[in-house]
């Protein structure tokens, strides 16, 4: 009798647990954006992983039928098509919102630094700029600094090109060429006025990371089981869907100041592409993306987006290790935004972990340089790059660490 009565208080009690937590009251969002963690968590949660993990393997048995299927006509493998077909100019159509952006980060161990962004944008505009950091001078920016939004003038191809700066594949996922001719401004003294001159060749090392297939499962199940689904949730995720993907390489190249002064530029540089037809920056609440170059050679990208609309929380990056040439996605970080200059000031010193699989990781980062500039017509977007001293797990390194704000200053 007495092992019945057991039996029956633990079911009652596991059946008032259980209801409890499938009606407990959804908690609210911290400071009016994040997502938390709710009643259905779990159940979301695997849901999402089961459909991710059969995405990615349809994804690799679908390339590896196709590099085992030959060449095509005419003599290119289909998986370098696929690399090609990435890397060609996207048709931005007659979308208002339509975006075609890559983008180059690099540093040395010297100090020297290169940051580049090229966007195209519908009716011949651009968001542009180009900043140079060489070792003994000051800064260098491009004049419509700290604004981006540019017209193409009639010298201007349809490619990532205006005003003197341009960004030219050569070939898919192996080679860019990175140009500039024209005048470019001091940070420190902005009246001084420089005539520049840049021919940077940025060359692949290791094997792209597409956004698309190749993001931990588990890490974008957690993100996206923080979320309230319904069929508008879904509808809005394909909505604002766009191709994203990153390789690490290295840039090397001269620039030129007043033709009286010729500097090498010699550093791992990080390359970023995206596209799609519609990138609408005020979706955007903010985001932080870490640059890390490790001084074993080693490379890592790590950060964290707030769209708010679809993920008020997503975790993003991968590890490029030198040893074995691998590219593995990161499958947690406890980087959390709302801890993180939510204010709108970005701290100077902080950490942070990440984890692979079973091994974590501990960030120590440390701000002593930073410029900042604004995206769009409008500044929609205020952006910091700054330059960081780094470490991970003991190894030291540098970084430049991207800040994103919605800017809700108008112009």
């Amino acid at each position: 009798m007495l092992p019945y009565l057991v039996s029956m208080i633990m079911i009652i009690l596991c059946s008032v647990l259980l209801f409890k937590y499938c009606f407990s009251r959804k908690k609210p969002l911290i400071f009016g954006i994040y997502q938390q963690r709710n009643a259905t968590f779990l159940f979301k949660f695997v849901t999402m992983y089961v459909i991710l993990k059969i995405r990615k393997l349809k994804v690799y048995l679908k390339r590896l039928l196709a590099a085992e299927s030959g060449s095509g006509k005419d003599g290119v493998i289909h998986v370098q098509e696929h690399d090609a077909c990435l890397e060609k100019l996207y048709d931005l159509g007659g979308n208002e919102k339509a975006v075609d952006g890559v983008y180059f980060n690099g540093m040395s161990k010297s100090g020297d630094a290169v940051i580049c962004g090229i966007a195209r944008r519908p009716q011949r505009h651009c968001d542009a700029f180009l900043y140079l950091k060489i070792s003994g001078e000051d800064i260098f920016l491009t004049p419509s600094l700290p604004d981006t939004y540019l017209k193409k003038c009639s010298d201007d191809h349809e490619g990532h090109s205006v005003q003197g700066l341009s960004a030219t594949n050569f070939m898919p996922m192996r080679t860019w060429k990175l140009l500039y001719n024209g005048e470019m401004n001091s940070k420190s003294q902005p009246d001084l006025i420089f005539k520049v001159e840049a021919n940077i060749t940025w060359s692949a090392i290791w094997a792209p990371f597409e956004y698309d297939t190749q993001m931990s499962a588990r890490s974008v199940a957690n993100d996206m089981a923080r979320e309230t689904w319904s069929a508008e949730y879904f509808q809005l995720l394909k909505k604002f869907h766009q191709t994203h993907y990153e390789q690490m390489g290295y840039l090397k190249g001269t620039v030129s100041v007043d033709t009286k002064k010729l500097y090498e530029i010699n550093m791992p540089c990080i390359r970023d592409r995206s596209f799609g037809p519609l990138r609408e920056w005020r979706n955007f609440h903010r985001y932080v993306y870490h640059f890390i170059f490790l001084n074993n050679d080693d490379f890592i990208a790590v950060g964290t987006v707030s769209q708010p609309c679809v993920l008020s929380h997503l975790t993003i990056g991968y590890y490029c290790r030198k040893i074995d040439q691998s590219v593995k996605a990161i499958d947690s970080s406890d980087f959390q935004l709302y801890q993180h200059g939510e204010n709108g000031n970005p701290p100077k010193d902080y950490g942070f972990i990440f984890s692979i699989g079973h091994q974590s990781y501990a960030v120590k980062v440390q701000a002593y340089d930073e410029v900042s500039f604004f995206i769009g017509k409008e500044r929609e977007a205020k952006f910091y790059e700054r330059w960081s001293n780094i470490e991970v797990n003991d190894i030291k390194g540098r970084a430049c660490v991207e800040w994103h704000y919605n800017n809700v200053v108008p112009k």
